[in-house]
């Protein structure tokens, strides 16, 4: 079956207790969370010289019901069989952005898919992959430091050996001019970790007094696939919860965040997880992403699928407001609000040429959002996003900009091809937000990956500025091999993302015309065999 994330190496589980610090927290607080005896906080350990992540088996791809899911896989399969041929579409408006900065990111041949993302600061871009970290400056393509995943998040176990840290998160924001993680850390079966924190600078390193290292703790309950997003007083990381492999649940993790200066705090006075999400018609929520709020506010924003897709597709998406009570704790109601949405199905497999192995789509999950005012709307508080659902050639990818307050769309588009499908999009607006300087945020940037049974897996990405038509598509980066690699092996077809990264810059200038997003991606590369991975990474920041 598929896989959420594959080590391509074994190993045994070694259980390690950590010991527990007595910090501060409200499991239940706000008025709509439910008391659980998890989340258990705790300060990481430094990452010991050499230390390197655990390995482990293959693991599927998490969903609410993987036997509908396959079933609903194979039929987009069959359904894209069938539009071989068909007409292309006009093409849009040839409004190319401008391409600023463009480099090889990181690889890791040890692990797939590639979860690559990274977020941009004043001075720093940051990647994030499975299981490394690498850290730019914005003018040089060499990172002033890189490593294992590890020596950014540090250690639940004392000496590192069970910690096994993937599926990495990262935003800047701009009110605290700090750089904020997350990722999943499997222990074992029945210890399991959300690690998190945050630079105590502008200008981190990999070195342990450059972060400020906790985990929560959520013991047989993994908390899968955590998108990370932020208010002005809470981090947010939205997660899908399983037993096993049993859906059980999506919640929001809040986490208060640090008081001013460089130092970590002893304690986080605040912290907690809700119950279960539900869509305003009382089923089960699936993937709250938590929106990256680059205009401070103490009012924040996720957005979710349904867990279940009907066979004529799902209609709406759903949004799940964050606010802070009068105790200092969130308020998240766990029934959401709907926003009425165009119909959308579960995508097919992308093919490449060269091999027989396709590559994933996904599910329809959201997979990235980020907020900002944007001036051209009557300076409302946009919510931007957007997934990969079937259609074009068999995979296509929608975007929103949608209005958070009134739950309607601002507007929205597709990047579709009859003969190419595309998949694995990150979608930013172009605000610049920077101290009190504030500035754009009218324009956005998308980037996609393309690919066809002649087309190598590519980065392409697209712009909008203002009321003008979204651009043709601008080449960054193209494969120069086809994924072979050991989950294409074991699978039968190949990992990717299982996200990218897309974030505003808020040290654009601001004498341009329009401001800068930053992103990263995956592509395709040679060496891929049953014990290596077939993918490497890009980087690149974009004017609309």
């Amino acid at each position: 079956m598929l896989k959420h994330r594959n080590r391509l190496l074994a190993a045994a589980f070694v259980l390690a207790a950590p010991a527990v610090l007595a910090l501060a927290g409200a499991a239940g607080a706000g008025t709509h969370s439910q008391a659980r005896p998890w989340p258990v906080l705790q300060v990481n350990h430094p990452a010991p010289a050499g230390a390197k992540p655990r390995p482990v088996g293959v693991a599927p791809l998490r969903v609410p019901n993987p036997g509908v899911y396959a079933a609903q896989k194979g039929a987009a399969d069959a359904a894209a069989a069938r539009r071989v041929g068909q007409a292309a579409p006009s093409a849009p408006a040839p409004l190319a952005p401008a391409l600023l900065r463009n480099w090889a990111g990181v690889r890791d041949t040890t692990a797939a898919p590639s979860d690559s993302t990274g977020a941009i600061g004043t001075t720093r871009y940051i990647e994030l992959v499975n299981s490394k970290a690498a850290i730019y400056s914005r003018t040089s393509n060499t990172p002033t430091a890189s490593g294992p995943l590890l020596q950014l998040t540090g250690c639940v176990t004392t000496n590192c050996a069970s910690d096994d840290v993937f599926d990495g998160q990262v935003i800047w924001d701009p009110g605290t001019n700090r750089f904020f993680y997350t990722t999943m850390n499997t222990v074992s079966s029945s210890a399991n970790y959300l690690d998190f924190g945050f630079s105590t600078t502008a200008t981190p390193t990999l070195s342990a007094s450059s972060w400020c290292r906790y985990s929560l703790g959520f013991g047989s309950t993994l908390p899968d696939y955590p998108k990370l997003g932020d208010t002005k007083d809470f981090m947010l990381i939205g997660i899908n919860k399983f037993a096993g492999n049993t859906f059980t649940g999506s919640a929001i993790t809040w986490i208060s965040k640090p008081p001013p200066g460089s130092s970590c705090p002893t304690t986080i006075s605040k912290f907690g997880v809700t119950g279960n999400l539900k869509n305003a018609n009382g089923t089960a929520a699936f993937t709250p992403v938590p929106a990256n709020q680059t205009d401070s506010s103490s009012t924040g924003r996720a957005v979710a699928r349904p867990a279940s897709i009907p066979s004529g597709g799902a209609t709406f998406l759903t949004l799940f407001k964050v606010t802070k009570a009068a105790t200092g704790t969130a308020t998240i109601p766990t029934t959401g609000t709907s926003v009425p949405v165009t119909a959308y199905k579960v995508p097919a497999m992308a093919p490449q040429p060269g091999t027989s192995f396709k590559l994933d789509t996904l599910d329809t999950r959201p997979t990235q959002a980020v907020s900002a005012v944007d001036p051209a709307h009557g300076g409302v508080t946009a919510l931007w996003t957007q997934h990969t659902v079937f259609g074009g050639a068999g995979a296509q990818v929608r975007w929103y900009e949608i209005n958070p307050a009134t739950r309607t769309l601002i507007q929205q588009g597709t990047v579709t091809s009859s003969t190419l499908y595309n998949f694995n999009a990150a979608i930013s607006p172009d605000r610049r937000v920077n101290g009190t300087t504030k500035k754009y945020g009218r324009d956005m940037v998308i980037s996609v990956n393309q690919s066809s049974a002649s087309v190598l897996p590519r980065i392409k990405a697209a712009s909008k500025i203002g009321a003008n038509p979204i651009s043709g598509l601008t080449q960054v980066a193209a494969s120069t091999a086809p994924d072979t690699g050991g989950d294409c092996i074991a699978l039968g077809f190949c990992r990717w993302g299982d996200y990218a990264g897309a974030s505003p810059d808020p040290a654009a200038p601001t004498s341009a015309t329009a401001g800068q997003v930053w992103g990263s991606s995956m592509l395709s590369a040679a060496g891929g065999s049953s014990t290596s991975s077939g993918w490497t990474t890009r980087n690149f920041a974009i004017r609309p």
